[in-house]
């Protein structure tokens, strides 16, 4: 059985930048620590080897990164050690402890010690090694002596960025990147189409960015209450990746251990590609649908026509294109949320029906859903799908994700069907929602997600077997991205709930512990994320609040809490900030109805931890 060794010493500041055993907590949790006796002197004398093998790679995210978290300029060499100390060696290992993407991290007070099999375990451990330095340490560091031994509990750890509903950078994707890969993340899933903006250059069809990955300007209204676009309108809103843009996107991730995923969403959230080439939509000649790209949630009339073979043929280009320019074995083909309403009136689509003996548009979107699994398979890649694609006959040599939960059980179904399964549970993973006190953040989807409820996550149904469970491939995270236009607001929504769905993906369940974990972002990698200029939410101090009125005696009935332990709430009720001179909360209270309240969670010394809560009890 493997646990967690923690040894606590305690470390004393020194003028080097010693590390407090505050500063240790990592995350993700690695499967084994144990702190020694002694400290490694890292300073600008240290030397770095690195096999040849890795060391045009490496080199350089190796150099740099030091440079950025401490500011020194280590030697970066390749081969064997050629030192007798004070020296961080990366070794390529045949140890039976270390599995794929694992490593032995080793600190004595002569040496730093990186074992693994494979590239990527030399990159994890480093970056667990990077956890050791101290935030804010300049020129050189104390490391405490101890022996990190960790592997990864699923080889896909993922996180998805919709950029269709609102274009990121690709700066911004770069820098994503860099962050996401500091936290073992492993699969970054780019949501590059939908009804709102084509977002990838494909060379043969120029009008899927021409016009495709552009749209009226709408701010004034929200997202789900706009109305469709007109075609007078100026087209100001949008962007899209070149493909040297992505093939530079590709090579950034590669070198960071991230494999990035594309994902062209058909049959249906096709407005922006139905708004660009029109005759793939199901009707010929006049219609009164709308040929604009969706400006916001309302987008009718959004489905690709299943019965002409001329959608096949387009896509069948549209992806040789994909395939080509993305070296994953995936290709992500959406699959989601198709209204069929259109292919029941379509007379394309009525024949191929009739034709093939399909009961119902269900069978007849898993007819298009296999003729676009043949066009992925003839590019050597393995098509995903979201959950929908089992509907029908299925598709056979998928990988599905599933997303849906309640009344569609694809998270037991899939696995149960034999189909390589990626969670991604809208219950636990989906960040659009907010995550805290909806009133106190801001605007998005009303239903709540709290850090803690991501954390505690468990992705592997209790209903699988053995063999069932065995089938899934790993955990991952979504951002849809309708509410976050700016790239501040987008990197809120992002950290760090992120971070707990890395620790969810990596970590044996036995090492995790949500009050280590909220220490660990308190005490270091909130201080991580500042320092790289990432912007964060800290709503896990958010207090939420609850009151009834009760008429017949004419009081309000006031219930606190808060999602994070090891803390106080203190509260007023005559319009004065709270401070620890406050009431402290202790059990629900009662009060005049129409008081102002106002809470906050302090730690006991007192230091106001999130954002004050305020609500009239009315």
């Amino acid at each position: 059985m493997k646990r967690v060794l923690l040894i606590i010493l305690i470390f004393l500041v020194s003028s080097t930048g010693k590390a407090q055993i505050g500063e240790m907590f990592f995350i993700p949790q690695p499967e084994s620590v144990v702190i020694n006796q002694g400290d490694f002197k890292l300073s600008k004398s240290t030397q770095v080897f690195i096999p040849r093998k890795y060391y045009a790679d490496f080199k350089n995210i190796v150099k740099s990164t030091l440079t950025n978290d401490i500011g020194l300029n280590i030697s970066v060499k390749k081969g064997r050690v050629k030192v007798k100390s004070n020296y961080i060696v990366f070794e390529k290992s045949n140890d039976a402890a270390i599995k794929s993407e694992g490593y032995i991290l080793e600190i004595t007070t002569e040496k730093i010690r990186i074992k693994a099999k494979d590239y990527a375990g030399m990159f994890n451990g480093f970056q667990t090694l990077r956890q050791t330095i101290p935030v804010g340490t300049v020129q050189g560091t104390s490391i405490p002596s101890m022996v990190v031994q960790d592997n990864p509990r699923f080889n896909w750890r993922g996180v998805m960025l919709d950029v269709s509903r609102h274009f990121q950078s690709k700066e911004f994707v770069l820098k994503q990147i860099d962050v996401l890969a500091a936290y073992k993340i492993n699969k970054f899933h780019l949501h590059l189409t939908d009804d709102q903006g084509w977002r990838i250059e494909i060379k043969k069809y120029p009008n899927l960015t021409k016009k495709g990955a552009w749209r009226a300007e709408r701010t004034d209204v929200t997202w789900w209450e706009r109305e469709k676009a007109r075609a007078d309108e100026p087209k100001t809103i949008g962007g899209f990746y070149t493909q040297e843009d992505i093939k530079e996107i590709i090579e950034y991730a590669r070198v960071r251990n991230v494999e990035i995923i594309p994902e062209i969403d058909v049959p249906a959230h096709s407005k922006a590609l139905i708004a660009s080439y029109p005759h793939l939509f199901c009707y010929d000649g006049e219609s009164d649908a709308n040929f604009e790209v969706a400006v916001g949630g309302k987008a009718p009339d959004n489905a690709l026509c299943a019965g002409k073979e001329t959608t096949y043929e387009f896509l069948e280009d549209v992806i040789k294109e994909v395939a080509a320019l993305f070296p994953s074995k995936y290709l992500h083909i959406g699959g989601d949320e198709c209204n069929k309403g259109n292919w029941k009136k379509c007379p394309h689509c009525q024949k191929v029906k009739t034709e093939n003996g399909l009961k119902d548009e269900e069978e007849l979107q898993s007819f298009f859903i296999q003729k676009v699994n043949k066009i992925v398979l003839a590019q050597n890649k393995t098509m995903i799908g979201w959950d929908e694609i089992l509907s029908g006959k299925g598709a056979k040599g998928a990988t599905i994700m599933a997303w849906r939960r309640g009344k569609h059980t694809p998270e037991i179904d899939a696995p149960r069907a034999g189909y390589p399964t990626i969670m991604t549970s809208y219950v636990y993973s989906y960040i659009s929602q907010v995550q805290g006190p909806s009133f106190m953040e801001p605007e998005g989807p009303k239903v709540v997600l709290p850090l803690s409820k991501v954390y505690n996550h468990e992705p592997i149904p209790s209903e699988l077997t053995k063999e069932e469970a065995g089938r899934v491939l790993g955990n991952q995270t979504c951002l849809w991205a309708e509410f976050t236009p700016t790239p501040e607001h987008f990197e809120y929504m992002l950290y760090p709930r992120t971070l707990a769905s890395a620790e969810v993906s990596w970590s044996d369940p036995k090492v995790k512990s949500w009050e280590r974990f909220q220490n660990a972002l308190e005490t270091s990698h909130f201080k991580r994320l500042e320092r790289d200029h990432v912007n964060f939410a800290k709503s896990m101090y958010s207090v939420y609040p609850a009151f009834a009125i009760n008429q017949l005696h004419n009081e309000a009935i006031v219930y606190l809490e808060t999602e994070a332990v090891g803390y106080e709430i203190y509260y007023t009720l005559d319009g004065n900030e709270p401070t620890t001179n406050a009431l402290k909360y202790q059990g629900n209270f009662k009060t005049v109805p129409k008081t102002l309240l106002k809470a906050g969670l302090f730690t006991k010394n007192g230091k106001l931890l999130g954002e004050i809560t305020e609500l009239r009890l009315k």
